[in-house]
């Protein structure tokens, strides 16, 4: 995985190229051409692949402290068939342009709700200045958030929003620092610097007036947006932040890491649930239900209980992370819907790119010519 100051300089060699027909981030164009539909297809073979596992039980360890458990899985239903994403989620997709009229290179972050998306407009030859501004893909219209003087020392993949503030970090020479303002418009204020060893940040989230945290070293922190000293959160030592309220005992994203999950915690109670991770497992990671994981076979899902596993193909740039809104995973050419067992494919076989938010962002998008098209995960109706 690359580390947020790889991706900030990405970020600023991409605000300083025109717009074109090229994707935004580096790297992405010549990965594009390398790709063929014969991905789609391989994909969709793999999609066929059902693990019926009849009569099969596997030894699991149970990170909850009940020591080894026995699981039988029960049979996977048929996958379906991919489908393209125009047709299996339509009002769940918007299209905005790769940069606005003042020449500022738009970024896709993350969906604030079902009609909003949050992204970042870095403006040329301005000193860095730039803009956070939202998306409302139902009015069709462009909000101001923030004005944002120092944007190109955005860590942009530190960026996040709830339904009333945004917060974003500043990186600079050893420090980094914490900033708000509100959803709905206005100005930019520092909330906390932090120094030394505090500032080695892996995800970042806003929640009830409340900027909160977790280190690569584990251990979770939080600070009210009024300010003042950061502070432990009781539940979190030595756990990382996956979204808000939810924790667990290893880095959510990291590619590197092959360790299993084993521990699920909900940071606002305290409530600890292990996880069964059977044999072969590696890179487990888990929302509140379901879990992404891997093997010698390939890619799979699984219920947090080990339940419910089912194959999801062998895509050689396999996704890491638990799945987003504890329902989807992103593939390189597509999203994989996991309370439906559909694969939403992408038109031309274009790269998806995950919006970069603080946590796990709720957009991906893709570049055609000079516009984003943008699959809102937060809008595609529920599988009910």
């Amino acid at each position: 995985m690359r580390t947020e100051e790889e991706l900030a300089v990405e970020l600023r060699a991409a605000g300083e190229r025109a717009p074109g027909e090229t994707d935004l981030l580096a790297g992405v164009a010549l990965r594009r051409r390398r790709r063929t539909r014969r991905r789609v297809r391989t994909l969709a073979a793999a999609l066929a692949v059902v693990v019926l596992g009849v009569g099969v039980r596997s030894v699991v360890l149970s990170g909850g402290g009940a020591g080894d458990v026995a699981s039988t899985p029960t049979p996977a239903p048929p996958v379906p068939r991919p489908v393209p994403v125009e047709r299996l989620w339509p009002g769940a997709l918007s299209t905005l342009p790769v940069s606005g009229p003042d020449g500022a290179r738009y970024q896709p972050i993350t969906a604030v709700s079902p009609t909003e998306i949050l992204f970042a407009a870095l403006e040329p030859g301005k000193k860095g200045a730039g803009r956070l501004e939202v998306f409302d893909t139902a009015a069709g219209r462009i909000r101001l958030v923030t004005e944002v003087p120092g944007a190109r020392r955005i860590m942009m993949p530190s960026a996040s929003a709830d339904g009333e503030n945004v917060i974003w970090l500043h990186s600079g020479r050893s420090l980094r620092e914490i900033w708000t303002a509100p959803l709905g418009g206005g100005a930019g204020r520092l909330v906390t610097t932090l120094r030394g060893a505090r500032t080695d940040i892996d995800r970042i989230t806003v929640n009830d007036g409340w900027a909160i945290w977790s280190e690569r070293r584990g251990g979770v922190w939080r600070v009210p947006l009024t300010g003042g000293t950061p502070a432990r959160v009781p539940a979190g030592d030595g756990l990382h932040l996956l979204r808000w309220p939810w924790a667990g005992d290893v880095p959510p994203v990291r590619e590197s890491d092959e360790r299993d999950q084993r521990v699920l915690v909900d940071l606002s109670s305290g409530a600890s649930t292990g996880i069964v991770a059977r044999p072969g497992t590696t890179r487990l990671r888990c929302g509140p239900r379901w879990c992404l994981g891997h093997d010698a076979r390939g890619t799979f899902v699984q219920r947090i209980d080990g339940s419910r596993q089912r194959r999801i193909g062998g895509d050689p740039n396999r996704p890491v992370g638990a799945p987003v809104l504890d329902r989807f995973v992103p593939f390189e050419s597509g999203v994989y819907d996991v309370e439906t067992g559909t694969m939403a494919t992408i038109e031309d076989d274009r790269q998806v790119v995950h919006g970069l938010s603080g946590e796990a962002g709720s957009v991906v998008y893709w570049v055609v010519g000079g516009t984003y098209r943008m699959l809102n995960l937060a809008a595609v109706p529920s599988a009910q």
